[in-house]
């Protein structure tokens, strides 16, 4: 048997094996049970050692696993996290915020977090764009994107300068129709609804709340 084939099989296998650990444990200690919430101080203290504990194994791993892939020809893998309540999709993560803001405010707030208004390219983005919306209830399902024509008309940029590769726009309404009702400057920003999963362009002055990005950070 190839020792390297056999140890690439092993990272696989042990890396499921800690995210579901992971998920169980951090699924406990965030469960909404009255037993859980009047647990003892000490039970909590141990839960939270041996979450972190299976963190720290889980990093190891991770990196002996992104080490030995290329050579056995096993999937790649990112070993790397999100802030606190940010989304973890891919290398990127993804904050929803709730407060309202026009387009140039929203990107500032985004810049203020270390990231800008998200880059939406893939169908995994949005769908756990959707799914974040749902969970956090909030009454507007849409959010800026840093997508915008203000330079020039009908040329969709994104704010770090790169053009559209793949569009999700909801063409059944026409969209992006440049609609002059919202004001004499027409609508050259664009923002995602999160339940269709689908843009529209609106004025670039309207109040909505924003999605931000940044790069996940590679874990130490």
């Amino acid at each position: 048997m190839n020792p390297i084939k056999s140890k690439g099989t092993l990272g696989i296998r042990g890396h499921a094996v800690l995210c579901v650990l992971i998920s169980l444990l951090v699924s406990a200690a965030s469960s909404e049970d009255p037993e859980v919430i009047e647990a003892p101080k000490e039970d909590v203290a141990a839960l939270k050692l041996r979450l972190h504990l299976l963190l720290n194994s889980y990093k190891e791993m991770c990196k002996q696993y992104s080490n030995l892939a290329p050579s056995c020809g096993a999937p790649e893998f990112n070993c790397t996290e999100c802030p606190d309540d940010w989304l973890h999709v891919g290398d990127q993560c993804f904050h929803l915020s709730t407060d309202r803001h026009g387009f140039s405010t929203s990107e500032q707030k985004c810049e203020e977090k270390g990231g800008h208004l998200a880059i939406l390219t893939t169908r995994e983005q949005h769908e756990a764009v959707e799914q974040e919306g749902r969970r956090i209830g909030g009454t507007y399902t849409y959010y800026w994107i840093g997508l915008t024509d203000a330079e020039e008309e009908g040329t969709w940029k994104w704010v770090d300068n790169s053009t559209i590769t793949t569009s999700f726009w909801n063409t059944e309404k026409g969209e992006p129709d440049n609609n002059v009702s919202g004001g004499k400057e027409g609508e050259d920003c664009a923002v995602v609804d999160s339940f269709t999963k689908t843009w529209y362009d609106v004025p670039c002055d309207f109040s909505y709340p924003r999605i931000c990005q940044k790069d996940a950070t590679v874990l130490p």
